[in-house]
């Protein structure tokens, strides 16, 4: 991959490190008709948690006597950013907490993602209920890893808070961590680091080769690239080889429903993403469409478009999203009647079409599964072989083959990716040069006579041998312009060992037929006439996801690298086919 100048390594700085204070000053942009409140008063204080443990913690509120609702900002990025957005919210009458997570800056204890999340949160929502100032109602809110905080914050407490806002949080640890079995190696490696130890420091972040510390083997080793233990990062890997922290980590099932309100907001290109959604459908389970939103933007990780992509997004702002995060805890903790509770329960942007549109469910109303079979002449090798994408099955014996080989696998262009910004790229990227590569097998379908809407989430249904005990098998959704742009859209991976999803591995018999299901993501996307549907199958997506070495060998222990040599069927018994979520866009709300 490209060595990246100082330049860019800045801006990766300003990006990925304060995407954070960035993002959560949107949360104070909004100020509702109201008479502010100019006396403030601010504590600097610590918090004791459950075992003793000592937690930096902030609040600001108004000055003098009286009793106000809370908002409760768990972070490990310090707090450097947040005067302005505790002066916002208390001169609006709140007490604004802004409290170091564990272990990082001025708080007690190691910091150890995720794991103490939930009983830190419970002993500082207790403690601020038991404040003279407190008037017993709370709200959280944050981005991403503060967006897990927000979350949690209520799974270990009888009485959750009344209003939760998060932007691209990581709703589920696990699925932040891993995919489809395997790593997301680009954010779990990078991401340890950046959280190693008491605070960041930004100028050796940005001094690094990530292109040779992404590449590192065996990957329990990677620590000797850097001067830090990053000793989460080998804690992770250990859970690669089958537990995925289970049993150690939260889940979105702890998540309480019922009472609470919930603004969710996340991106098509952010990497939490799935899990969003996943937890939009645990939270309306039981909880009513007034108090349960979900909002999916054209974001990367940083609540806007990725930039320098190669797709064009038009007026992607026209709904004002941090508005709505702005009215939401006026709503439920303020009793603000600003109707925040009679929007869309889901609006999402709708790609190719770029604009807004709203549902009262995800998917919308209506969906139908389409098929789409994979088939060939035994060639789809590269965007110049005879892969075809048809609704019509397969009836002839055929399949493909390519040779996957860890030493080179087929890099990252793009795609659904947390940081870095912009050393990897998020979002739609040309891939053409992917598919230039013979271990990229490429299936398009012909030239549409009408646009295609999809809207929900995208499957891969997949029939395939491998020489090795284990390997991995990726897909990738593109839009194809008429001009032979070829846009990625969503992608996915499945690990062989992981392929019934228990995490007990069962390893493959060589050059055995299996069944693969590949979970590609969820998006909303207009395949406009006169484009074309395009997948692409492989056995690397790299760094996104770490390399799968083909040994059958424990993860991330090894350096040892084999080929293997991959085959997908498409035939009148094993028929590959993409599932797309097609739907009427006659049938959309319109957004607010």
């Amino acid at each position: 991959m490209q060595k990246i100048s100082l330049i860019k390594n800045v801006r990766f700085l300003i990006t990925s490190v304060l995407t954070y204070v960035i993002v959560t000053t949107v949360f104070s942009s909004f100020v509702i008709a109201q008479e502010p409140i100019n006396r403030l008063h601010l504590d600097s204080l610590y918090v004791e948690s459950f075992d003793g443990t000592k937690l930096a913690t902030m609040i600001m509120r108004p000055d003098g006597e009286g009793t106000y609702p809370t908002i409760i900002c768990r972070t490990p990025y310090g707090s450097a950013w947040s005067k302005k957005t505790m002066e916002n919210y208390a001169k609006r009458g709140y007490a604004y907490l802004v409290q170091d997570t564990r272990g990082r800056f001025n708080s007690e204890g190691v910091f150890d993602p995720f794991i103490y999340g939930v009983k830190d949160g419970d002993a500082t929502l207790e403690w601020v209920r038991s404040q003279p100032w407190s008037n017993g109602d709370v709200g959280s809110m944050g981005h991403s890893y503060v967006g897990f905080t927000a979350l949690y914050l209520a799974a270990g407490s009888e009485t959750p808070p009344k209003s939760v806002v998060v932007n691209q949080p990581v709703a589920s640890p696990e699925g932040g961590l891993f995919y489809g079995g395997a790593m997301n190696h680009h954010f779990d490696y990078y991401w340890s680091l950046l959280v190693d130890g008491k605070d960041q420091d930004l100028e050796y972040m940005y001094s690094l080769d990530w292109d040779n510390l992404f590449g590192l083997l065996p990957l329990t080793t990677a620590h000797r690239g850097v001067n830090k233990e990053i000793i989460s990062y080998r804690k992770w890997i250990e859970w690669a080889n089958g537990s995925f922290g289970r049993g150690e980590l939260p889940e979105i099932a702890d998540i309480p429903t019922g009472t609470t309100a919930y603004l969710l907001v996340s991106g098509w290109f952010d990497l939490f993403n799935n899990d969003v959604i996943k937890l939009y459908h645990h939270l309306s389970k039981s909880g009513t469409k007034e108090r349960i939103k979900l909002i999916i933007g054209p974001y990367d990780h940083a609540m806007s478009p990725p930039p320098d992509c190669d797709m064009n997004f038009g007026d992607w702002d026209t709904l004002d999203v941090s508005a709505i995060m702005s009215q939401w805890p006026d709503r439920w903790l303020l009793g603000s009647e600003n109707g925040v509770e009679d929007l869309p329960s889901v609006q999402f942007f709708l790609l190719g079409e770029n604009r807004w549109v709203g549902s009262e469910t995800w998917p919308p109303a209506g969906m139908r599964e389409v098929r789409y079979y994979l088939q060939s002449d035994g060639s789809a090798n590269t965007l110049n072989g005879s892969g075809r994408l048809t609704i019509n099955a397969p009836e002839k014996e055929s399949f493909d083959t390519f040779v996957y080989d860890p030493a080179n696998p087929a890099p990252t262009k793009g795609g659904i990716l947390c940081c870095l910004r912009p050393m990897t790229q998020a979002g739609p990227m040309d891939q053409r040069e992917i598919e230039t590569r013979d271990d990229v097998l490429v299936y398009t379908t012909e030239v549409l006579e009408q646009d295609i809407t999809v809207a929900g989430p995208v499957t891969l249904e997949l029939y395939a041998s491998s020489s090795a005990r284990d390997s991995d098998f990726t897909g990738k959704l593109v839009d194809v312009f008429p001009d032979g742009t070829a846009l990625n859209i969503t992608d996915g991976i499945i690990r062989a060992r992981f392929r019934n999803g228990d995490g007990k591995p069962e390893f493959l018999t060589p050059n055995t037929i299996e069944r693969y299901r590949i979970d590609l993501g969820s998006t909303a996307m207009t395949f406009q006439k006169g484009h074309r549907i395009r997948l692409e199958v492989s056995s690397s997506n790299f760094p996104r996801f770490d390399r799968n070495l083909n040994t059958g060998g424990p993860v991330g222990k090894e350096d040892t690298m084999k080929k293997a040599t991959q085959k997908v069927f498409h035939n009148s018994i094993y028929q590959s086919y993409l599932s797309l979520p097609v739907v009427r866009t006659d049938m959309f709300e319109k957004s607010n």
